[in-house]
């Protein structure tokens, strides 16, 4: 574009954007939208509000899934992104938790910022207690970075522990590495979130705390990790000091910077516990393992599918990886755990979506968040919404903001419209970020974006414009959305602190503290009933 006169540019940009594809595809209503049309729909939706009731049941199971980074954003780019797969417009749809009959929001602040990590956001809805920046599983009298500053006063348990100690069987599944800060915050107590295996951990740290174990450590060798009944994402290499950095496949080369360095195997170590407890146990690390499980006979089982993060779910279908999707290890965890009768506390993290987004590549986020859609679809079958509370949340939002009066069924993912430079934009935009791209026009002070096309914008790989340079985008301040469904749902139902959703959880299902309201006689017809619905679950699993 350099050299070219501004009206020229306009003119070019006006061709390309006139000539696209995307711009040919024009959503086709079905019918007509007047008044009767939405005044209808308005009715039918009081109806349902009207005749909404309350469950007050025990919480048999509950089932936590996070959508890392999932901002309200996001959640609407992903909801016209699902109906566009479908070959809707995709404004009319919604995601399968947005139907959930109860909704509230929640600040995601945390002790020290105003905009928060993952570790310190996971640490509060988890345990119930706000904290540090970058600190898992303490409260905030911790020092990040300061292993000397933990101890036993200040490290904070997870409500993981809460359903253990009730005799539920627990589960945590992801699609990062199972020692990353959403799921480390269901078992580990650390001042740095980064301190996942050995070698992330300084040699004077090391001397100086030897009473702090790694993230990876914790998870094998403390509770409540060592009795967690179902851990399956990523992070192989955290755990086998043997880990050479050899790939499983082409995909898989999200290593990260930790490595295990204390010659340590820490699976093999995982494997003699179980076996010494003489309980039945399974390891797996690909998909065609995980189908094999006996889920009826296996009462803990370890899934470690990549060596790092687990591929992105596109890179999965489009390679035909030997590798789970999350509502498959989703389905393979409800099985298992649902074996037994008291009930279970599960965390599935989609954890991908924030990578995306930090790395501003909107395709890949709204398909993540698509996918963790699909393992919401799948709990919400194989579970009854009379005694399984099931909670959608995000641990934080994200800077991608939608953008630029885009028409009816416009392409989600694609441009927007153009912009009073002449140059066409997309509607999804990052205010921060390794998208930053613009130039100066020779001999003038004046800005130039780059021209863009949309064979560009649809890709998996591209980087959306950011207005600030970042090597990786930021999280956002924003409030995030909580959804609801099944025992006690209503009690998520305005603007609350992130620690409540762990103690309103908890209060649901009778385990952790406020059992008051627990009547032997509601906690033990639970337990029946949970009897009852295992059998008449796994009659429909087996036919």
């Amino acid at each position: 574009m350099r050299g070219l006169t501004p009206a020229l540019v306009v003119m070019l940009a006006s061709l390309t954007v006139a000539a696209s594809p995307f711009h040919a595809k024009r959503f086709r209503k079905k019918h007509l939208e007047d008044q009767s049309y939405w005044n209808q729909l308005a009715q039918r939706e009081l109806a349902r509000a009207m005749n909404l009731k309350n469950n007050y049941n025990v919480a048999r199971n509950v089932i936590l899934f996070l959508g890392d980074g999932m901002s309200i954003p996001t959640l609407t780019a992903s909801r016209i992104y699902k109906g566009q797969l479908q070959g809707q417009g995709g404004e009319e749809g919604a995601l399968s938790f947005e139907t959930f009959p109860h909704v509230g929001l929640s600040k995601t602040y945390n002790v020290d910022k105003q905009v928060s990590d993952s570790a310190s956001t996971a640490t509060a809805y988890l345990t119930g207690v706000k904290t540090k920046y970058k600190t898992i599983g303490v409260d905030g009298s911790v020092v990040y970075k300061d292993c000397a500053s933990v101890n036993d006063e200040n490290k904070i348990y997870s409500i993981v522990k809460w359903a253990q100690e009730a005799g539920k069987r627990t589960g945590v599944v992801t699609s990062t590495r199972v020692t990353h800060a959403t799921p480390a915050a269901t078992y580990a107590h650390v001042a740095d979130r980064d301190w996942e295996c050995d070698g992330a951990i300084s040699p004077e740290d090391k001397e100086r705390c030897p009473h702090v174990l790694d993230i990876a450590r914790q998870l094998v060798e403390e509770e409540p990790g060592m009795s967690i009944n179902v851990v399956m994402g990523g992070g192989y290499q955290n755990f086998d000091a043997g880990a050479d950095g050899t790939p499983t496949d082409p995909l898989d080369t999200q290593w990260g910077s930790c490595q295990r360095n204390d010659s340590r195997d820490l699976v093999r170590l995982w494997k003699e516990k179980k076996t010494d407890a003489n309980v039945n146990w399974e390891f797996v690390r690909s998909r065609t393992a995980l189908r094999n499980v006996d889920t009826k006979d296996t009462e803990f089982l370890l899934g470690l599918f990549a060596n790092g993060h687990m591929p992105y779910e596109y890179e999965k279908r489009d390679n035909n990886l030997d590798v789970p999707t999350l509502a498959e290890m989703t389905e393979t965890a409800i099985k298992l755990l649902s074996q037994e009768p008291k009930g279970f506390f599960m965390l599935v993290e989609g954890g991908r979506i924030d990578h995306a987004h930090h790395d501003t590549v909107a395709h890949r986020a709204l398909d993540e968040a698509v996918a963790m859609d699909r393992a919401v679809e799948k709990a919400v079958q194989m579970t009854n919404q009379e005694d399984t509370l099931i909670v959608v949340t995000a641990d934080h939002a994200h800077t991608m903001s939608i953008s630029g009066y885009p028409s009816r069924g416009q392409e989600i993912i694609g441009l927007a419209a153009i912009g009073d430079d002449g140059l066409p934009y997309t509607t999804l935009m990052y205010a921060n970020g390794p998208g930053y791209n613009y130039s100066v026009m020779p001999g003038t002070h004046q800005v130039m974006r780059p021209n863009i096309t949309e064979d560009e914008v649809i890709s998996w790989d591209y980087t959306q414009l950011a207005a600030v340079p970042k090597d990786s985008e930021t999280h956002g301040g924003d409030d995030v959305a909580i959804y609801a469904l099944g025992p006690m749902a209503h009690l998520f139902h305005s603007l609350h602190e992130q620690n409540y959703i762990a103690h309103a959880m908890a209060y649901a299902s009778c385990i952790g503290t406020n059992l008051d309201h627990c009547s032997g006689s509601s906690t033990q017809a639970a337990s029946i009933s949970g009897i009852i619905l295992s059998l008449l679950a796994a009659l429909c699993w087996r036919y």
